[in-house]
């Protein structure tokens, strides 16, 4: 039974590593983002540094997947769970000693998802190399699990630690999580290389860019992936701690617990899509729940109690996987393996970048604009993505 659900035993390597260092990860960003928040009272600060997560993707992620398609993947995923190990921790010591920094815990925070820019093309390349063709969907469905998973237990935990510890000392929990999973990597075997002649690292970018944009399919998916981002992952990141505070005059153990819900529904929404993949086209299981991801924000323009908030997160949070799996399931089986970790890094950097711009903006508009009212527009704008994908015959004629 444990074989049937985690494939192999890399597989499951990968998802518990995955599921210990997401939760650390989630634990920090709460921290993070309160912290900022409490200390300077700033909407557009706290935009700032949630921008701080996603913005590094811009400048690494491209690099990230080059690495990936030249070098062992399974070495750079371990350099970088080190490295962030010990960037981590250096931040707690620093807080633990109220030596408080904007401009360190930024240079801090920066350089961790610098780190992780590299790590996640290299894991998502590493995936077809672990399990055949036919179980990529399971395999990418286990990879939303652990995140979902992570996303629950994090902030949970989160919620439970700040009855007895210090917002500091989470810092020092997710350095722990990255060491382990550092340690559950290492156990993974090595992957095989392509013989192939190696380019030199900007014909390889090159090459990369114009497959993805030549591509009818990939570059459709690409572009709606982009503008959703965009839309959408401000709000929902930066929008949340805002919202809590705000709008539910809530305090940060709130705020985490909210967060957790953002798990509940997808780990249903995992095991569903899995199952919807072997009935219809992922191309089509993607634009609906591109839809549905937009769309089901729409009532926290209504909603100004706490449980009903909890509900609608939780509920929104099902269709997240049917977005994740089914656009990585499709990247994995139709891009040549040459190309592979490029596109992924494209698609990352899409992801990433957009969030981290749309971060900014939501800090900057949440000054102006009450943060219910700005859910009601993403939420509306967000599930207008879908409609491009509607009229592209790529999307039409692709099959799983």
């Amino acid at each position: 039974m444990i074989k049937k659900i985690f494939l192999n035993r890399d597989i499951s390597f990968i998802f518990f590593g995955q599921v210990l260092s997401q939760a650390g990860d989630s634990i920090y960003y709460i921290a993070l983002l309160w912290l900022v928040l409490e200390k300077t009272g700033s909407t557009e600060l706290t935009g700032i540094f949630g921008s701080l997560n996603f913005l590094p993707y811009l400048i690494f992620t491209i690099p990230g997947g080059i690495l990936a398609d030249r070098f062992s993947k399974k070495f750079i995923m371990l350099s970088s769970d080190f490295l962030r190990f010990l960037l981590v921790f250096l931040l707690f010591y620093l807080l633990s000693r109220d030596l408080f920094s904007l401009f360190i815990i930024g240079l801090i925070t920066f350089s961790i998802e610098s780190f992780s820019a590299f790590f996640y093309p290299s894991r998502d390349a590493l995936i077809p190399h672990l399990v055949e063709k036919e179980k990529l969907s399971h395999a990418n469905g286990l990879i939303q699990v652990s995140w979902q998973m992570a996303s629950l237990l994090g902030p949970a935990l989160a919620g439970v630690l700040l009855n007895y510890l210090k917002i500091v000392d989470l810092f020092s929990i997710d350095a722990l999580t990255f060491l382990l999973s550092f340690l559950l990597i290492f156990l993974i075997k090595k992957e095989k290389f392509l013989k192939e002649k190696r380019e030199k690292p900007i014909k390889s970018f090159k090459e990369g860019i114009k497959y993805a944009f030549k591509d009818p399919l990939i570059r459709i998916i690409l572009i709606i992936t982009f503008l959703n981002n965009l839309i959408l992952m401000g709000p929902a990141v930066v929008g949340m701690p805002i919202y809590v505070k705000n709008i539910l005059e809530k305090e940060v153990f709130h705020y985490a617990f909210l967060e957790s819900a953002f798990a509940g529904g997808a780990i249903i929404g995992a095991p569903l899509i899995i199952y919807l993949g072997k009935r219809f086209s992922f191309s089509k299981l993607l634009l609906f729940g591109i839809f549905l991801d937009g769309i089901t924000y729409l009532p926290l323009f209504f909603i100004k109690d706490f449980p009903w908030a909890l509900l609608t997160i939780f509920f929104h949070s099902i269709f997240i996987p049917m977005v994740t799996v089914s656009r990585t399931t499709i990247i994995q089986s139709y891009v040549p393996e040459k190309y592979l970790g490029r596109v992924i890094s494209l698609f990352q950097f899409a992801v990433i970048g957009g969030a981290g711009i749309s971060s900014i903006l939501t800090g900057y508009l949440a000054k102006y604009i009450s943060m219910d009212c700005i859910f009601l527009i993403m939420s509306l704008a967000a599930s207008s993505c879908a409609i491009p994908g509607l009229f592209s015959k790529s999307i039409k004629n692709y099959k799983n």
